[in-house]
């Protein structure tokens, strides 16, 4: 379903369409890792702990600038980018009944040409393996973060049994931590992946209140 009057057909069928460039991207990139690089057994695990943490900071980077800079009225990023995040604060819950597409459709489209650069990192080294590695976690991260977003906003019996677990183990995004950017002024926890880096954020951030 499409949450808000603003989302127009034409917005969506651009999403869907990036939706299914990034997956190709994505698909891509690790093939080309994992058959032409046979990367060490300790690099996947760390490569990806690192890239999910990035991914954290990213999204309260985003988030936060998104909340803070620009307007609606804003060309291009005013209509895609700033609108869903002003408009969360006036209906925190619409988000959790966006589907997949509404939810993940406008991250796809900034991260493409971060999925492109990851997938064709060259791969000559250790060093080059890790780094592409540690680029698509990231920016897979990056993707994930807002679904992770949305769950934090759901009621707790619409939840899948599996992500209730993950956000008890605070592997991804709480709702109990997640509510607390919700309270007036808005301006602290804008992290949406796993919430890991909202309290030092909160500090970097401190001198821009």
């Amino acid at each position: 379903m499409t949450g808000t009057t603003h989302y127009t057909s034409g917005q969506r069928l651009l999403e869907t369409a990036a939706i299914g460039a990034f997956a190709v991207l994505a698909a891509a990139g690790f093939y080309r890792l994992a058959a032409h690089a046979s990367p060490p057994g300790w690099l996947i695990p760390v490569a990806g702990l690192a890239g999910w943490t990035a991914a954290d900071l990213f999204s309260g980077l985003v988030h936060w600038a998104f909340d803070s800079f620009g307007s609606v009225r804003t060309p291009v990023l005013g209509r895609w980018f700033v609108r869903p995040f002003r408009e969360h604060h006036v209906d925190a819950n619409r988000i959790a009944h966006h589907d997949f597409i509404e939810t993940n459709g406008a991250s796809c489209i900034a991260a493409l040409p971060a999925v492109l650069a990851a997938a064709l990192m060259p791969l000559s080294s250790p060093t080059g393996v890790f780094l592409q590695a540690l680029a698509l976690f990231t920016v897979l991260g990056i993707l994930a973060a807002n679904q992770c977003h949305k769950w934090a906003h759901m009621e707790p019996q619409r939840i899948p049994r599996l992500v209730r677990l993950a956000q008890r183990w605070r592997l991804i995004l709480r709702p109990e931590e997640h509510r607390m950017h919700h309270r007036r002024p808005f301006d602290t926890h804008y992290c949406t992946a796993s919430g890991w880096l909202n309290s030092a954020l909160n500090g970097m951030l401190k001198p821009w209140r």
